[in-house]
């Protein structure tokens, strides 16, 4: 009996109509199936055994209702019972905010089973209808054949190959499907939105990527009476791993389960309404995005006077903050610059301008600082939004011309809502009159990055970006002005593609001015590689051509051997270089190739591999001075955390000064395969020696014997050979990852016409005048973020960025009392970073945030409180320093991870749902270290947790960079060990750290004193200083007065026939409340 069971099953399978797949459910038949959705946010910790930080997510329940109304037509309708926290346990009940899902939904399928599209009904809210859609791709599956096979299907992340594996059981079919989402279009690897402010490394080949993901679903079939078989189980999964420190720190993960259990099967009595209120418009499965400013996607939108009341309300804690001393070192994690960019990024542009009327209000202090926050976040957010506000201020000259340049320039690298529209609105930047020099210069730069970002979005065709290349070359040529032309050639280098290099070959060619022929050649440096034949034509003559200038030579010999790196190009070069008479040249190609074949730079690389073969073939060394022609880097990365960094210095010379004249520094971070950082500097300065000694000559006393006239007629007798001066031509360009952000050009008739003669004079000025200081910065150094759904359809998303607010506030005095003048110096600095590593998933049932997030803080406070009386008619100088009562600064850097669920549940609640976590702690073993200092009223307080810091240590030990052999000079290596230390660090966050470096005091305290030098000796043969030192030490809060006193006193005695010298001194020190008084200490040497 049980074998003609078997048989039976066996021959029900062979038989399934493999093209039907909905004949699981007979026409006319209602299905009612469980529905229960997971989602699972939580951490994997670094070291086994150790406690994982707690996990959060939520559990939903309710009834599926299927009913086939026609061959091709399908009802189905959601009804929610409950919603389950998973840690608190905390069940909540069906409410009128989760209506959206009970809305039915029309599922029309093909004729061979698969699903055509759905029909929603009006309006339905994005966050339901996706939910909906994660329900019908659940739904779908095919059974071509026995085993494995693949297909291609539409699921909720585009059309993607998808593996099926059918197999017969003892008792029921079972089906495994896999989409393969990598093959996935448009949503590649199941990531739906990828955002980034800082540009990819292209370069990269062996780094970690920082979240992969995987789907399957499995389904059971069950043996049907009219039907043949029906869809007993349905349970998709979804995993998504976030691996961001490359193996070294935790590893945090989101996991989502959809499970569809058969519960009964009924005749329809009761149709699901699925024609009345439906849209007109069909869908596919494919997840819809969310709009950017309503992450909920419909569920709760944020009104935009609500933004601006939060968002104002925040900038208003940032100020607030930044005028009280009460810091939180235990615990330096400030998430509040991150809101407000948050915040920002979700409002409209009259929104925006709203709230810029509203901080521009005012001129108090803490308005002031507001504003100044406002300005360095505004364009760093990128939003469509924020661009057209940034062109409002510019262009209807609401602020002042350096808050124009400061809008500017980081405006286009950071733009992710990139479109036409955007351009042409923007085209107005083109438009600005010379009145404002500065602030035309970068609009000009910043429209032209904007237009290249644009097309390479594919934003605009070919034909559109050829237009703007064509309207910037016409400015560059209907330009007589060089410093405009080179303005206009910069603009094209930010262009970069198309056919920006034809319209500057004959700029190259051309027989003129050779500094724009240099930097059109220099221009092209990004475009080598793409037209190596051109780049020959053009560039070998020049390199073979010893009359050629220097400049123009050493560009042709780098566009050679970039355009083509083979053999046979640098066999080629070698040659030419072995009969080159120039050491100036020389050097440069000995140092190219010495530079790269050890370079551990990921672009350079297969230079390197090339280059490397030269190394032991290089012609002879010039002489040291011509170290003024070269190419040198400094580099190191290391493979295990994915970081590094690149120092490279290109030198031109003047052949007959032996002088630098070119020099384009560039300095360029990479981390989790992203450039985190790329800045380079190109300055051309000729004639600058000349130009300078004549403003000294000019200012030289004719009265003195030896004056420069007399010097001249002394090498006219010793007939000197004439140099005659070069008129001086300087070029500065400053560029952000390739781009030029500022470009400035200073002649001979510009120099002589500066304000002041003296630019000493100018400085001196400076520091004489009163000043007050109010400037905060802004920086959005490192964002990468994810959108991973889930199988659910709701919306989930990876998070890495870290954000950084500097503060410089305080005043500069000076107060003239003959016969001294007081200066006071009032300083309050800090630093403040926020870097995180957060997994997120939206509930939208309960409009909650369930994250995990390993967050690290950073917090330097350094007050300055200080007054200096210089005395005119004596060699003394008193200075005060002091520190007003419970003070306490110093630097607190500390990680941790947390597990939060946050939100509003609905919108008539009394206070926002609040749960936050913390992982359970280990043995702790902390070394505090506290050491007084009496007489400076203050103690300095260590405090470090020696596990963590053993765990750092070993990642430190672990890394790559402390082997590689920088270069011969020890203070480039020393500089790049330390900045790699210092990457590493604010990099990866997998490892707790807490360490605090404190100086504080409890009363309020003063130091002052004097210092005096005194001739106390001046014979033929000997001369004497005294140099005397004071130190007092008041307690102010307790009106004590010297509560200590230092008194110290330093003999000097110098020959002048000799190298002979002696030095003498005594320390008294006298204390009030101690014992320990040096009445007098005597020494010599």
């Amino acid at each position: 009996m049980r074998r003609l069971k078997c048989s039976v099953f066996v021959f029900l399978f062979l038989v399934i109509d493999v093209g039907r797949a909905f004949n699981i459910i007979g026409v006319n038949k209602q299905m009612l199936y469980e529905y229960v959705g997971n989602v699972l946010v939580g951490s994997k910790p670094q070291d086994e055994g150790h406690p994982a930080p707690p996990t959060t997510g939520w559990i939903v329940r309710g009834k599926l209702t299927l009913q086939r109304q026609s061959e091709l037509v399908m009802a189905a309708a959601l009804v929610i019972d409950d919603v389950t926290l998973n840690n608190s346990g905390e069940k909540f009940l069906q409410n009128k905010e989760m209506y959206p899902p009970y809305k039915p939904f029309k599922i029309i399928l093909t004729k061979e089973g698969t699903i055509s599209h759905v029909v929603f009904k009006e309006g339905d809210p994005i966050w339901s209808m996706n939910f909906k859609r994660a329900i019908a791709s659940t739904l779908q599956f095919q059974i071509k054949s026995n085993g494995a096979f693949v297909v291609d299907e539409t699921g909720i992340h585009g059309q993607c190959q998808t593996e099926y594996f059918v197999s017969n059981k003892t008792n029921y079919i079972s089906i495994r499907k896999t989409p393969e989402l990598k093959t996935c279009l448009p949503y590649s690897e199941a990531v739906h939105i990828t955002r980034s402010n800082v540009p990819p490394n292209t370069c990269e080949f062996d780094h970690q990527k920082s979240v992969i993901i995987g789907n399957e679903a499995i389904y059971g079939i069950l043996p049907h009476n009219e039907t043949g078989y029906f869809l007993s189980m349905a349970h998709a999964k979804g995993t998504t791993l976030i691996h961001t420190f490359e193996s070294t720190g935790e590893a945090q993960y989101i996991n989502s389960e959809l499970l569809l259990n058969f519960q009964n099967e009924t005749p329809i009595d009761n149709p699901i309404d699925i024609e009345t209120s439906m849209s007109t418009e069909t869908s596919n499965l494919q997840l819809q995005p969310l709009e950017i400013n309503d992450p909920t996607g419909g569920r709760n939108p944020q009104q935009q006077e609500t933004l601006i009341s939060a968002a104002a309300g925040l900038l208003d804690n940032l100020a607030e903050a930044l005028e009280s001393t009460e810091f939180k070192f235990n615990e330096p994690y400030d998430s509040t610059l991150s809101d407000v960019i948050k915040l920002l990024s979700e409002m409209d542009f009259e929104s925006l301008k709203k709230l810029y009327t509203e901080v521009d209000i005012g001129t108090s202090y803490r308005q002031e600082t507001i504003r100044n926050i406002f300005h360095e976040i505004i364009p760093r957010i990128g939003t469509k939004a924020s661009v057209f506000l940034t062109r409002h201020l510019v262009k209807e000259k609401t602020i002042k011309s350096n808050i124009a340049v400061q809008l500017l320039i980081p405006m286009p690298f950071h733009i992710f809502e990139l479109s036409a529209e955007l351009v042409k609105q923007c085209e107005e930047f083109l438009s600005i009159g010379p009145d404002r020099p500065d602030v035309r210069q970068a609009a000009i730069l910043s429209f032209a990055t904007l237009v290249y970002n644009v097309y390479v979005a594919r934003g605009i065709d070919k034909d559109q970006f050829e237009e703007y290349v064509q309207k910037y070359f016409n400015l560059y040529l209907n330009e007589r002005d060089y410093e405009q032309k080179m303005l206009f050639l910069q603009g094209l280098s930010n262009l970069q593609l198309g056919n920006v290099a034809n319209y500057l070959e004959p700029i190259v060619m051309e027989e003129g001015n050779e500094d724009l022929r240099f930097m059109a050649a220099w221009t092209t440096l990004a475009l080598a590689d793409k037209r190596a034949e051109r780049i020959y034509e053009i560039y070998w003559p020049i390199f073979e051509s010893r009359n050629a200038s220097l400049e123009l030579r050493v560009a042709a010999v780098t566009l050679l051997l970039i355009s083509n790196p083979t053999a046979a190009r640098l066999i080629s070069i070698h040659r030419i270089i072995q009969s080159e008479t120039d050491p100036h040249l020389i050097n440069y190609y000995r140092t190219t190739v010495t530079s790269i074949s050890e370079t551990t730079y990921p672009c350079y690389q297969h230079l390197r591999r090339l280059l490397s073969y030269m190394h032991r073939h290089l012609p002879q060394k010039p002489e040291p001075r011509y170290w003024v022609t070269g190419n040198y880097i400094f580099d190191y990365r290391d493979s295990k955390f994915g970081i590094g960094a690149m120092l490279q210095t290109f030198l031109v010379g003047d052949p007959k000064s032996d002088m630098p004249v070119v020099a384009f520094f560039k300095f360029d971070t990479e981390a989790l395969g992203k450039f985190t950082g790329q800045l380079a500097l190109y300055i051309k300065a000729r004639g600058l020696p000349d130009a300078i000694w004549q403003t000294v000559q000019s200012k030289a006393n004719g009265s003195d014997p030896f004056t420069f006239k007399s010097i001249k007629t002394l090498l006219a007798m010793l007939k000197a050979p004439i140099v005659n001066s070069k008129n001086l031509h300087i070029e500065l360009i400053l560029q952000m990852e390739g781009k030029t952000v500022l470009s400035y050009y200073l002649n001979q008739r510009m120099f002589q016409q500066l304000t002041y003669d003296n630019i000493l004079d100018r400085l001196q000025l400076l520091i004489r005048t009163d000043s007050h200081i109010n400037m905060q910065t802004v920086r959005w150094p490192f964002m990468n973020k994810y959108s991973v759904p889930t199988v659910l359809g709701t919306s989930s998303d990876v998070l890495l960025q870290t954000t950084v607010l500097t503060s410089l506030r305080g005043n500069i005095t000076e107060h003239r009392k003959p016969p001294g003048t007081k200066h006071t110096l009032e300083i309050d600095a800090r630093y403040s970073s926020y870097a995180t590593v957060r997994s997120r998933s939206y509930n939208p049932f309960l409009n909650l945030d369930h994250e995990i997030k390993r967050e690290q803080g950073f917090l330097i406070y350094i007050p300055f409180s200080s007054e200096l009386t210089l005395n005119d008619s004596a060699q003394c100088a008193r200075y005060t320093f002091s520190r007003p009562q419970n003070l306490t600064s110093g630097l607190s850097f500390k990680s941790r991870a947390v597990t939060s669920t946050r939100g509003q549940v609905t919108k008539t609640a009394s206070a926002p749902f609040e749960e936050i976590m913390y992982p359970e702690r280990g043995n702790e073993v902390f070394q505090p270290f506290s050491y007084a200092m009496p007489d400076l009223g203050v103690k300095l307080k260590v405090n470090i947790n020696l596990n963590e810091m053993i765990k750092f240590r070993g990642m430190l030990l672990k890394s790559e960079f402390i082997e590689n052999g920088f270069s011969r000079n020890m203070v480039v290596s020393l500089m790049m060990y330390v900045f790699g230390f210092t990457q590493l660090s604010s990099i990866h966050l997998g490892h707790d750290r807490n360490f605090t470096l404190l100086m504080y005091n409890e009363n309020a305290t003063k130091i002052d004193g004097n210092i005096c030098v005194e001739d106390v000796l001046k014979t033929s043969e000997l001369k004497g200083k005294q140099i005397g030192f004071t130190l007092e030490h008041s307690d102010e809060t307790q009106n004590v007065q010297s509560l200590h006193k230092w008194n110290v006193i330093v003999d000097i005695q110098t020959s002048t026939k000799s190298n002979w010298f002696k030095v003498s001194g005594k320390v008294q020190r006298n204390s009030k409340d101690d014992e320990e008084d040096w009445k007098k200490l005597q020494w010599w040497w």
